[in-house]
């Protein structure tokens, strides 16, 4: 009788055993396809996340550059145009270790909604360093074009602060910034 129940168990085990196996081939390969799916589906919505954040950083950048840039009726602007303007100059020539050698306005030109306001600035440095300026223009929250510039290199009286291995150089530009008034 031990010997039947013993036989006996041993075809329960190799049963369940084929049963394990058999579950195993059909139900989990199953699961393992719609695991795929579902890992695809995450990187999917993970890439859409990524883009509509990308686009609200730049929608807000956009909206900034609006609220900078215009004059809204009852607009509470507690510094004028020209001081946030001067204030971004002056903190990239810092920044940049560039000597800011005058600053001149030019009369204010209005073209319909647009006034454009002009300076006439001076500047000494570095020619990379001038590049890097040209390049905080671009990216500022104001909008600042720079309309034409000239560089020459420094005498060597000049250049005594910038040692000899550093070119230094004078740039003469005309920058201008733009504030449009709401119809």
């Amino acid at each position: 009788m031990n010997k039947k129940i013993s036989n006996i168990l041993l075809l329960v085990v190799i049963l369940s055993i084929f049963g394990v196996i058999i579950f195993d081939q059909t139900y989990l390969s199953g699961l393992e396809k719609k695991f795929m799916k579902i890992e695809s589906v995450r990187i999917e919505t993970s890439n859409r996340l990524a883009t509509a954040k990308i686009v609200h950083e730049n929608l807000n950048h956009v909206r900034g550059l609006v609220f900078e840039n215009m004059d809204f009726p009852g607009q509470p602007d507690t510094l004028g145009h020209e001081t946030h303007l001067f204030n971004f100059i002056t903190s990239c020539i810092n920044d940049l270790k560039l000597k800011l050698v005058s600053v001149k306005p030019v009369r204010p030109t209005q073209s319909g909604l647009i006034t454009t306001y002009g300076y006439d600035i001076e500047i000494q440095g570095d020619f990379f360093k001038f590049g890097e300026l040209c390049s905080k223009f671009e990216n500022s929250r104001r909008i600042v074009s720079l309309e034409t510039f000239d560089v020459s290199l420094m005498d060597h009286e000049e250049k005594a602060l910038g040692g000899p291995e550093n070119k230094m150089i004078h740039v003469k530009m005309r920058i201008n910034s733009y504030r449009v008034k709401k119809s």
